[in-house]
């Protein structure tokens, strides 16, 4: 046990060296604004507009804004003008340990707020309800640039979802959880 413990924080160390002393490589796109999409495509649905900004080498951020609307059924018949939206803003900040010429692994922290809007012929269907959604999602991603056209990033990523969906009726709380795994995918333009 002592051996295999070992060589294990033997190749972890290794293995950081490596990836510290790229360091000296400069990556793609430092200091460089840009604006794409992000979208959620396993766990749940969220895409929208992003901006995705490297600060130097191995630190980055992300602000992402996300709305989305569904029609409403009753028994099977669509209810004119009646749906529910979710407008929903987030941030994440991005730590890249390994950066090569045209590549980056990141670990980051993503933590988000929401407020959806339910309505039934364009009235508010909950009058005197407030429904605010709270997230935080620890993940690893990665973000690939082509030698040919650098300015295009193109990400995965995936992580943790933490999620809460509070709903305030006129003073009584009740707060649901909707944790879980997901998979984000994005593209942004470096201007």
């Amino acid at each position: 046990m002592k051996k295999i413990l070992s060589a294990v924080l033997l190749a972890l160390l290794c293995g950081s060296g490596n990836a510290f002393a790229m360091d000296n490589v400069e990556g793609p796109n430092v200091k460089k604004f840009s604006l794409g999409y992000e979208g959620i495509l396993a766990g749940n649905i969220v895409q929208g507009l992003s901006s995705r900004y490297w600060f130097n080498n191995n630190v980055g951020g992300e602000l992402n804004v996300s709305y989305g609307r569904l029609g409403i059924n009753y028994d099977g018949t669509p209810i004119d003008d009646s749906h529910v939206s979710l407008l929903m803003g987030s941030a994440k900040i991005m730590y890249a340990p390994v950066v090569r010429s045209h590549s980056r692994f990141y670990v980051g922290l993503e933590g988000g707020i929401g407020n959806v809007g339910i309505e039934e012929n364009d009235q508010d269907a909950l009058p005197g309800t407030d429904v605010t959604v709270y997230t935080i999602s620890p993940l690893i991603g990665s973000e690939f640039y082509f030698a040919e056209f650098p300015e295009l990033g193109l990400n995965w990523e995936v992580g943790y979802r933490f999620q809460t969906v509070n709903i305030d009726n006129d003073g009584d709380d009740i707060d649901l959880k909707l944790d879980g795994t997901f998979v984000t995918v994005g593209a942004h333009y470096y201007f």
